[in-house]
């Protein structure tokens, strides 16, 4: 093929493609294990393990679908952090074959595999990605969503249908992962309205096909919140202030940039200085024409630049109007068309370089996964040679002594549920003990109700205050304090169990001592339970 062959028409074998993408997913797992000693800080990852024990329709926060994954994902595979990065990029890899399908569907021919590739030189792609929760579930939705809209609408017949059932179920998948995918739906209706097949495809009975399917699959989750005081809604609202936080505003806007910046730089970069070879033209003023036109939409029925830019608009406008106060993580899945529209239009502005680039582009594959794992590796021995808390927090020793030391207390007996600080209290679920139900705070709160705990009274159960390092005597916790007098109050002794434990071994050369403090919950004697419950039945409060 010659050199001015268009990269649309280029043919991409399929299996390089898929190991290129297997292969970077993996290594972008190792790394993140290796970088990090622990899961993540803001204890994302063992608040979805818990509330995956056991499965069920909501959450005190959340939809539940990214809870399911973790659930399935762990009745297969063991329960230790590299199987859970294993998972995160398990996540991102479904999410670029989506790209790579919507690409497809777009007829961008052999850009739509790049499309997907690039998005692996991007932060929400890679880095961020390791941190699998609620904003990251949607980068593996939002793709395939959008492919099975255009495939509804492009099929006829029974596919039309098959892709149009497909289409309610998994917009309805990221409805169940987080509500904020709203936006990203309600973002479909211009893409349909300016596109005369999308206009046509409205007078067809599959848009109400998806609808249908999607209202079914969305029902049982609604029943549940309608039946547990509404939480997770009551949860979604309480993140608008009323008002527009400009500073929030600002860094929302600017996401697309910053989130995106090292894949856009690079390709528009390259493909700049490959044109200006070719034809003459300054780099400079060519780098900054391809940095624009990037961009730009091919009219005003442009379906690919409405899917890649409605996410973002409409998020905007919701932050400007104050409805939500913008959390800029938000921003991680609505990137998913950005670099089929950066290679389109770079496509047409520029088509001679679009041969040399994409073989400057799989040169260039490997030597950046070389770089990513010693990046890695060096992050890893910073962390550890700086003593960084979160690197040294000893969570996966902490759990197995707890529930260890639990059980020389109890022998004989099963320790059955674990509350107190939520969510680093699942930690002993997730290693030490799995299914072991796990509630924030104390058992007998509304919000501890919603987690299927049954009669708390008749079984075993702890309280677990995580104390932090071991420096200088530290005062006692808010979790401690509730602890103390929740146990006080039911005439059970308020006295902890504290255990001290450090890491140790070739990655851990600083070792720090962290403390936990444990606190017994006594089942209750069945007869004291059964007067307790007819106490309560009739109104009134136990002693």
């Amino acid at each position: 093929m010659s050199s001015s062959a268009s990269l649309a028409t280029a043919a991409a074998p399929a299996p390089r493609v898929l190991f290129w993408l297997v292969g970077a997913c993996l290594v972008w797992a190792g790394v993140s294990w290796l970088a990090s000693a622990n899961l993540d800080g803001y204890n994302d990852m063992l608040e979805n393990y818990a509330w995956s024990q056991p499965l069920r329709w909501g959450t005190h926060k959340h939809p539940p679908f990214f809870a399911w994954v973790v659930g399935l994902w762990f009745a297969l595979l063991p329960q230790n952090d590299l199987a859970y990065r294993l998972l995160s990029y398990a996540n991102v890899f479904v999410g670029l074959l989506g790209v790579w399908a919507l690409g497809r569907r777009l007829k961008l021919g052999a850009l739509a595999p790049w499309g997907a590739l690039l998005l692996l030189w991007s932060l929400p792609y890679t880095n961020l990605a390791g941190k699998f929760n609620a904003n990251s579930q949607l980068l593996s939705l939002w793709p395939w969503a959008a492919a099975l809209l255009l495939a509804s609408w492009q099929e006829r017949g029974w596919r039309g249908a098959w892709f149009s059932a497909w289409l309610g179920l998994v917009a309805a998948a990221c409805m169940l992962s987080k509500y904020y995918s709203g936006v990203f739906l309600a973002g479909f209706l211009l893409p349909i309205l300016v596109h005369p097949d999308g206009r046509r495809w409205l007078a067809t009975p599959r848009p109400y096909l998806a609808l249908a399917v999607f209202g079914l699959a969305l029902w049982p989750h609604l029943a549940w919140v309608a039946s547990h005081d509404w939480a997770p809604l009551g949860y979604a609202m309480d993140q608008g202030g009323g008002r527009a936080s400009w500073r929030y505003v600002a860094r929302f806007a600017l996401a697309p940039l910053f989130y995106w910046l090292p894949a856009w730089l690079a390709l528009c970069l390259v493909w700049a200085r490959v044109q200006a070879r070719h034809d003459g033209t300054p780099w400079p003023r060519l780098a900054a024409r391809l940095l624009l036109r990037s961009w730009w939409p091919q009219g005003g029925s442009d379906v690919l630049f409405w899917l890649a830019f409605m996410p973002w608009a409409l998020t905007l406008a919701f932050g400007v109007a104050g409805v939500v106060e913008l959390s800029t993580p938000w921003a991680i899945p609505i990137g998913y068309a950005f670099a089929l529209l950066w290679l389109r239009n770079l496509q047409q502005q520029a088509p001679a370089a679009a041969d040399r680039v994409r073989e400057r582009l799989a040169r260039a594959w490997w030597p950046v996964l070389a770089v990513v794992l010693l990046l890695g590796v060096v992050a890893a021995t910073v962390s550890a040679l700086r003593g960084d808390r979160g690197y040294y927090r000893p969570t996966q020793d902490a759990a197995r002594a707890i529930v260890q030391e639990w059980q020389a207390r109890h022998p004989g007996q099963r320790l059955a549920w674990v509350g107190g600080d939520w969510a680093e209290n699942a930690m002993l679920a997730f290693y030490a003990q799995p299914h072991l139900l796990t509630i924030p705070g104390l058992p007998d709160t509304d919000i501890a109700r919603l987690s299927a705990l049954g009669d708390w009274r008749r079984d075993n159960g702890l309280l677990l205050c995580p104390l932090g390092p071991v420096a200088t005597p530290q005062p006692a916790t808010d979790c401690q304090r509730q602890a103390q007098d929740w146990l006080a109050a039911r005439g059970q002794a308020p006295r902890p169990h504290v255990l001290r434990l450090q890491r140790s071994g070739w990655r851990f050369p600083r070792p720090q001592a962290w403390a936990y403090a444990v606190y017994d919950v006594d089942a209750a004697p069945a007869h004291a339970s059964a007067g307790q419950d007819l106490e309560e039945s009739l109104g009134q409060s136990p002693p």
